[in-house]
């Protein structure tokens, strides 16, 4: 096919539920060129191709089935030119199926159906039936019963009925005619942002009009910033983006939001006026932690379990905060302290040894200076590769948590902030973080997370006097029986 000079090539987004064959369609038009294997064998993150096939260029974004990655799907719909539905024929319409129906509804997006999986089917003209009246009742009238929505059957694994595929995504995207226009403003999407170790900041980023050169100023909610590098897909240093061609460029920093649009400034002085008056109006989104509520953080929930995040891409944040939320019980709250892309560093150490929160990373890494750090804390980092282990892990510790509350009847928690020396005795300074302490109460004394020693309050004091009771906010002193090897930041657990 020969494109016309003013117009570009279509974006389309390849949705759907997990498991229904969204990867495997995209490599099968890629000339079998291996698409890099994510963890689990699922798609966790936006992928973007700009596959050349018989009928032209055409980009592709494939989208993550997992439901927690709601809002990847949401900003890759609201982008594309065409939306591409692959539904399984063998497990018909599932929940992520109607959520991608949802959306493309709310976009009002020019939607093309495949049933995919043909070759697996017994009988794929009666399981085509019953998702076709399936997609009536989601008001998505197929194209062979009088509607506007074209489906075809395809298999993704034997390329059979790919190729009429194509040819209906192409006929979709010349009836739309998507020309550029030179007159209008020239603009993008954030697509994804991470942070790489040699490169810093990297965002994805596609054009839908106009195009960008290295050292050119793009403008995002009245910020202006110049592009310092841009790489294809590949990751070859490229000197221009065009339209409709995914790219990775460096220059933007934390502050920017995937589903972000840009504008591409032209006029240099121009925006070093923008830039000045502008550049104090950021706020920082990414970054949840703010040090001076920490602690407030901690005390205003009699069950919290802290945990500190860092993830790979700003996708995967959004996901998995999203997701952890949702895990809070009545009786256990997920308390986010720190939620934040790249590796780990000293300050997320400290900040969990402090806040006695679970470190937990997706698809991170931990350098040889982090893991000495972590041996002499004797706290761990739990690194994980796909979100059903993360949901796992810390519906594991819920659970755990809420077993403990019904078994002992936990009334409150005290931290370890100072240490006094007593020629016989130790006293622990420490601050009521929820509940109440009472004299000769059962306790347990847990340092990172590991119960250290069980025993019974001696004493709890004030001002060197004794008092039987004190409440959550106040400070006091607390003596351990038969024990005195109590450590700052150690926690007092009081039944």
């Amino acid at each position: 096919m020969i494109k016309k000079k003013n117009y570009r090539s279509p974006i389309i987004t390849v949705v759907g539920h997990i498991d229904h064959g969204k990867t495997t369609f995209l490599n099968y038009i890629n000339n079998n060129k291996k698409m890099v294997k994510e963890h689990g064998g699922i798609t966790q993150h936006i992928k973007s191709y700009y596959i050349n096939t018989k009928f032209g260029n055409m980009t592709f974004l494939d989208t993550p089935g997992h439901f927690a990655f709601n809002s990847n799907r949401e900003n890759c719909i609201k982008i594309a030119d065409i939306v591409l539905l692959i539904i399984s024929i063998t497990d018909g319409i599932k929940p992520q199926t109607i959520e991608s129906i949802n959306l493309i509804k709310n976009f009002k997006k020019p939607t093309i159906i495949a049933l995919n999986k043909i070759d697996k089917s017994n009988d794929a003209g009666e399981q085509e039936k019953i998702i076709l009246n399936n997609l009536i009742a989601e008001k998505l009238v197929p194209e062979k019963w009088g509607g506007d929505v074209i489906v075809s059957l395809i298999s993704s694994k034997t390329g059979k009925g790919v190729d009429n595929l194509m040819e209906m995504l192409y006929i979709q995207s010349e009836m739309l005619e998507l020309e550029i226009n030179t007159n209008d403003k020239t603009y993008g999407i954030i697509l994804e942002n991470k942070i790489d170790t040699g490169k810093g900041f990297i965002s994805t980023i596609i054009l839908k009009n106009g195009c960008l050169e290295k050292g050119g100023m793009i403008k995002i909610n009245n910020v202006v910033r110049k592009v310092k590098n841009i790489y294809d897909t590949n990751n070859s240093i490229i000197s221009m983006a065009r339209e409709s061609v995914p790219v990775n460029i460096i220059g933007l920093d934390k502050d920017v939001i995937i589903g972000e649009t840009f504008e591409i400034i032209i006029n240099y002085k121009k925006t070093k006026k923008i830039n000045v008056i502008q550049t104090n109006s950021i706020t920082k989104t990414i970054d949840i932690y703010d040090p001076e509520t920490v602690f407030q953080n901690i005390n205003n929930d009699i069950t919290k379990i802290n945990v500190i995040i860092k993830v790979d891409t700003q996708g995967s944040m959004n996901a998995i905060k999203t997701s952890l939320e949702k895990l809070s019980t009545k009786k256990i709250k997920i308390n986010i302290i720190k939620i934040d892309i790249g590796d780990f560093n000293t300050s997320d150490i400290d900040l969990g040894v402090i806040t006695h929160a679970f470190l937990i990373g997706f698809n991170v890494k931990k350098d040889s200076k982090i893991k000495n750090i972590i041996k002499k804390q004797l706290i761990e980092i739990n690194i994980f590769h796909v979100i059903y282990d993360i949901l796992n892990f810390v519906t594991i510790k819920i659970n755990e948590n809420e077993k403990l509350i019904e078994e002992n009847n936990v009334i409150g928690t005290a931290i370890v902030k100072k240490i006094f020396n007593n020629e016989t005795y130790i006293i622990a300074g420490c601050l009521i973080t929820t509940g109440v302490i009472k004299n000769n109460s059962k306790i347990k004394i847990t340092r990172q997370n590991n119960i250290i020693h069980e025993g019974y309050i001696n004493s709890i004091k004030i001002l060197k006097k004794n008092v039987s009771l004190i409440t959550h906010g106040h400070e006091c002193g607390i003596t351990i029986k038969n024990f005195n090897k109590i450590k700052i930041h150690d926690k007092i657990t009081v039944y």
